[in-house]
């Protein structure tokens, strides 16, 4: 399907043009009355509004000036990963042994070899659950029965770290998960609270998994306030976990996702319930004299389009910060936080985009850091309309009244199936990046940036609606 035939196969509704007449100008006009709003006086905006057909800049306001994106970043992130890895790339675990299989018995140690695979058991893909039970099936087809020695990981993919520019309120809840050579249900775990009457103090019940290898210190109060207000603070110094903040009373099960610390515990916890299960006996013995790792089979990932596509529906930013790290080990072989930004500003920068003035600390956008000005998102959406991965990379962001963190946005207003973006947004944050299908068969791109408004979320959606639909009527 060419990209004109899967741009407007999704206008399912509101295509026909306002009566209104919108003559060119009128869209500049928009842009800086959306701008002149006493809602943003203190406010930084940066606004790009361009025909990317014939490349031509139809509105912009401070477009250079670089701004906190927040997740509008992973259309960075992702065009960049479909560009450098290619859409069928695929991550691979590793079973490995360093023992030798005689008679049904493994005379050596289990190695689970990880490669950044940030998908194992991800409650996001059918296709990776039950990965214990795939993994013992596999050494039960090879008549394994008996492992002398024990189950162990490799983790020297990578050494996982937290960013620095990551806030303390982030780090330790479940959106701060960071990457692990070993990533395992999308590196979260669950607190089970019961609460009581309003002030008092809550109790944990359980965790799942049952060994997250980590202590807590539960300081969680029961409130009237009937949502999860609850933090996890937290980092990569020490297992020790400090949960602040409220729930809602007399729940008997109340559950605050949290991050992971090493997430291959829980892994190791699942395989070894598996191999019990299955009869295989584990024998621990410390005295077996390894020989070279060998591999016995390996389990892959889904394929990159399909990562893609989940990261910017849903706004992953494990998978985001994952596909950062595997950015900069395809392209200088180190796998970092810091390798994976000087390699996306690069790869850019080699194109004949100007990455300078761009600040990029993480892939996902978590950082308060990140600074990306409207025209360096809006040269990135141009570059991709024109690459042979672009139906994937359109498919993979949210639909204004469809689907994604787009679903509710413009429905049954103009935008519905016409507005295509990746959004991003944090306290004082609000932005949006992709591509508006107009009434007169025009695609334009669209990115708009919004730091410190002084309004509703709420307000300010709706003042964003009504800019759309005007430039969706030019």
């Amino acid at each position: 399907m060419n990209k004109i035939i899967l741009l407007f196969a999704l206008v399912v509704w509101g295509g026909a043009c306002s009566s209104q007449k919108v003559i060119p100008n009128k869209i500049q006009q928009a842009v800086d009355e959306f701008a002149a709003d006493t809602s943003f006086t203190a406010a930084g905006i940066g606004i790009l509004i361009k025909d990317v057909e014939k490349d031509e800049i139809l509105a912009q306001y401070n477009a250079k000036m670089a701004l906190t994106p927040a997740s509008s970043q992973k259309l960075i992130t992702t065009a960049t990963a479909l560009e450098v890895l290619g859409s069928n790339y695929q991550f691979t675990t590793s079973i490995k042994t360093d023992g030798k299989l005689e008679d049904g018995m493994l005379k050596g140690n289990l190695i689970v070899q990880g490669a950044g695979d940030p998908t194992l058991e991800s409650k996001f893909f059918d296709t990776q659950k039950n990965i214990a039970a795939k993994i013992v099936a596999q050494l039960t087809k090879r008549n394994i029965k008996l492992i002398h020695g024990k189950i162990i990981t490799d983790n020297s993919y990578f050494k996982s770290s937290i960013p620095r520019t990551w806030i303390w309120e982030d780090i330790g809840n479940y959106y701060g998960a960071v990457p692990n050579s070993i990533n395992y249900r999308d590196n979260m775990y669950s607190l089970h609270f019961a609460s009581g009457k309003a002030g008092q103090k809550t109790r944990i019940v359980k965790t799942t998994p049952q060994n997250t290898g980590l202590e807590f210190d539960n300081q969680v109060l029961s409130s009237e306030i009937n949502r999860d207000l609850a933090y996890i603070y937290g980092g990569s110094t020490s297992n020790l976990r400090r949960i602040e903040g409220s729930i809602p009373q007399y729940r008997k099960d109340f559950k605050v996702k949290g991050a992971f610390l090493n997430p291959e515990k829980a892994l190791l916890e699942d395989l070894k319930t598996e191999l019990k299960k299955n009869h295989i006996r584990i024998l621990n013995n410390a005295k077996i004299t390894p020989t070279k790792a060998s591999k016995l089979f390996e389990i892959r990932s889904p394929r990159l389009s399909e990562i893609v596509y989940l990261t910017n529906q849903k706004s992953v930013n494990l998978f985001a910060d994952q596909l950062l790290f595997e950015i900069g080990a395809k392209q200088n072989g180190k796998a970092s936080w810091k390798s994976g930004v000087n390699e996306i500003k690069k790869f850019w920068q080699e194109k004949g985009i100007e990455t300078k003035y761009q600040s990029l600390f993480d892939g996902s956008g978590l950082s308060h850091f990140n600074a990306v000005s409207a025209d360096f998102f809006s040269q990135i959406l141009s570059w991709m309309y024109r690459s042979p991965n672009f139906n994937i990379f359109l498919s993979s962001l949210p639909v204004s009244g469809k689907s994604g963190t787009l679903k509710h946005f413009g429905k049954g207003s103009q935008l519905t199936s016409n507005w295509m973006a990746k959004t991003g947004s944090m306290t004082n944050v609000i932005s949006y990046c992709g591509y508006l299908n107009t009434c007169n068969e025009k695609t334009y791109s669209t990115c708009i940036l919004i730091n410190n408004y002084n309004c509703s979320t709420k307000e300010l959606n709706n003042k964003l609606i009504k800019l759309l639909i005007t430039i969706y009527n030019s």
